[in-house]
This record gives C-alpha cells, structure tokens and sequence, in this order.
C-alpha cells in the first residue's frame, strides 16, 4: 500500500521580553495582514525586563540542502513498490521458516525556515529510509527481527541488495536455535548500535540542559568530575551527514558546525546540549557553557527543547590504542557480543540502564562459540558501566533511523552509534 503523508506547513512567532521567550504558532501563512497582526498582538502586553537582545551569532542569510544524486521526488511511487516487492519476495523466498515479512520505503522532505534580527536561514532536508521486519517460527517457537538502510537520497534505495535481505533472513533463522542466557553480570562487546543506544538513552538525556535545570538529571552533579574511563569519550553531533539526526541549523538559529562534547577521556564536560533559552538562563551558573545546535522542536506547533542529535561514543585511532571488532574478540576470553539494539528507557535522575538487544553471542577464549542468544534485557549503573570500558573500537558507524522522545512525547528525528566497545553489564 501506498501511504503519503501531507504536507504540515505552519509557522511559529516567539517574542522575546529580556527574560523568556513568549510563542504564539499558527498554519495561516496565506494571510500576510493576519501574521503580522498576530506577531504584534503577540508583544503587546509584555513586560520588557531588559533591552539586550539575545545572539546566536554573526548576521547571515543562507541556504542549506542535503546532497544527494538522486533525488526521492523524482523516483516513482512504482519504482518504489518495485523495489519493496522485490525486498519482499526475496526475504520470504530465502527459508520455509520464515512466516511474517514487512518491507516499507519512506522517503521525506523537510523545509525549515529561520528568522531573527541577525539571520535568515534555511534548509531542505531530505531522507530515505528502507525497512524490514521478518518473523521466523518453527517447532512452537517464533523470533522477530529487522533491519534498514538509511541516506539521503534515492542512493540509498539503489544499493539494498539482495545479499542485505538474504543476510537479515539468515540471522532471523539462526535465532530459532538460540539458548537461554543465565542472568548475571558479563564482559560485554557492544556493537556500534548498542554502542550508540548505550549512549543516547543511559547518558545523553540527562546532558539535555533543561532537564537539569528541572532538577530532573544527575548529571548536573558531576560536571568536571569522572564518570567513566580515560577511554569514553561521547559527543552528540548535530551536523554528521547521512544520519537521521542531521540538522544544518537549530531552530533557534544556532549553526550545526561542530560536535557537542558531553564526555571527553571520561571527565563530563560543562558543553551540554542546551537551546538558547536554557544556555541564557544557565550561562553565568555554569563557565565553560556554550550555545549549541541543540534546540528543537517537533514541528511549527511545538515548543524548542533541548535535544540530541546523533550522540555517540567517538572511536580510538589504531595507534592510540583502538581495536578492530576481529582484534577485540581476539583479546576477550570470556564475553557476549551484543548486537541489534531493539528499544530502551531514559533515567537520567537515577543513572539507571533499561536496554533491550535482539542477538547475543557467546565469546571463549577469543573465539565466537557459535551459541547464540535472543532477547536480552540490559541494565546496569551508568558510571560504574562507563568505568568499565576498556577497549574501543577503531571504526565509526552512526546510523538508526528513529526517533526520540521528551519523556513520552516531543518526537524528533534521531540518530545514535559510534564503535566497538566492550564493559561490564547485567544481562538477563
């Protein structure tokens, strides 16, 4: 089936009286007479507390769009559902135990416009996304899995090759044969995905600069102080291209030109990710604050937030210590590596983990056993996870197509990842 989405175009006036920001959102955009009317409307009767108005930076009017060689909009909807038949036919063909199977192809278009006193901005955004879910069941028993490729353009779709579909059908399949998994504490590999899902919802939330200013983070507590090992370095970056996260600009106008740094060789650091209104009112109580690309909001109707973008942990170069995936399993004896990252939780006032991985993989003596596991639920406290880590990988994947939540609402587009990594976890 075919499922377009209308377009949702609004606009949305914010009003600044030297001490909060003031917002009123419309969709009205025909009537010129009417938005200004509304913006004026929307500063009569505030209360100005002070004349300085606040910067995002140098005066600039530019343009931003995501490269790509193939544009989506100029692609078919029946090339479309051709490429998903395809997909479909060759994951449902591969094994007669494979008994569900779900393909999707979204492609998207974003238009972002921003305006102050300094800047005028703007940004097409445009992305690709390819999905899969497959269901195996055999002798009473029934797995789940999935897969996507992400990009930008309709590259992206161009190069899902069979081999892809044919590989997430035979790990589906391999997961009927796996064992149960004795709850405990283990010596943990993290793929790049569980890496990133670590990352995101263990730790990221929690460097969201409002939420500490609601008392709502602990990590307020510990800037400059350890929380992890000399190797955990995490950043958040809101410009990385081909993510899903990926922005040119905040919606409070601030440039997406470098990574925000949460942790660096494991000390957190005072560079959180704040939207103006949170670095405003934190910036004297907090030296070393910058203002960042982290203010968003889920569309024209919504309120800016501080939120992530692509947060990750950054990988180590070979000759700084950094492993390849081969050379990690290599040097562990006993481990699981955890693959497949399926669903997780924030806790950002108690440093808990809540995380759910798909696919475990027994390690002995530096070797993959070949004994597989299936559904684990993760969990641990975030420093002394952080503490553990002693090896890093060499290699940098930030993918995931989803998307993040304020708690239980305020979505938007996100990405997570970074590399290899291996710790101490509780699995169950």
């Amino acid at each position: 089936k075919v499922n377009p989405v209308q377009p949702d175009p609004g606009i949305r006036i914010t009003v600044w009286d030297g001490a909060t920001f003031h917002s009123v959102a419309t969709n009205r955009l025909a009537d010129q007479d009417y938005l200004i009317r509304l913006a004026r409307e929307r500063g009569q009767g505030i209360t100005i507390r002070s004349h300085e108005n606040p910067q995002t930076g140098a005066a600039l009017d530019r343009h931003f769009r995501t490269s790509f060689q193939t544009d989506p909009a100029a692609v078919s909807v029946e090339q479309k559902q051709e490429l998903c038949r395809r997909l479909y036919s060759t994951i449902s063909g591969r094994d007669p135990r494979i008994a569900m199977t779900q393909v999707v192809c979204q492609t998207h278009h974003e238009y972002r416009i921003f305006c102050d006193v300094d800047r005028l901005l703007s940004a097409d955004t445009v992305r690709t996304l390819i999905f899969a879910v497959t269901v195996a069941s055999a002798t009473g028993r029934q797995v789940q899995n999935f897969g996507y490729r992400f990009g930008s353009g309709w590259d992206t779709a161009e190069q899902t090759t069979d081999d892809w579909a044919t590989g997430l059908v035979d790990e589906t399949v391999a997961a009927l044969s796996a064992e149960p998994l004795t709850p405990g504490e283990y010596t943990c590999i993290l793929s790049p995905d569980v890496a990133g899902i670590l990352a995101h919802e263990s730790f990221g939330h929690g460097c969201e600069l409002d939420t500490m200013m609601r008392g709502a983070a602990r990590a307020l507590y510990y800037i400059g102080r350890r929380v992890g090992s000399d190797l955990v370095n995490i950043v958040d970056e809101p410009g990385r291209p081909g993510t899903n996260g990926s922005i040119f600009f905040s919606d409070d106008g601030v440039l997406a030109e470098e990574p925000i740094v949460l942790v660096k060789d494991g000390i957190l650091q005072p560079t959180m990710m704040c939207d103006r209104y949170s670095f405003l009112m934190m910036k004297d109580r907090l030296p070393g604050l910058r203002q960042a690309a982290s203010g968003r909001l889920e569309s024209w109707s919504h309120p800016v937030y501080a939120r992530m973008t692509c947060t990750y942990f950054v990988p180590r170069p070979a000759e700084q210590g950094g492993l390849s995936r081969e050379e990690m399993i290599a040097r562990t004896d006993n481990a699981i590596l955890l693959e497949r990252a399926s669903s997780g939780m924030e806790d950002p006032l108690g440093w808990g983990i809540q995380l759910q991985v798909l696919h475990g993989h027994e390690i002995r003596s530096g070797r993959l056993t070949g004994r597989r596991h299936y559904q684990i639920g993760v969990t641990g406290y975030v420093p002394d996870v952080l503490m553990s880590v002693d090896a890093i990988g060499t290699e940098l994947k930030t993918s995931d197509a989803g998307t993040c939540g304020k708690g239980h609402k305020e979505w938007v587009r996100n990405a997570s990842g970074g590399t290899y990594l291996r710790c101490r976890l509780k699995l169950g």
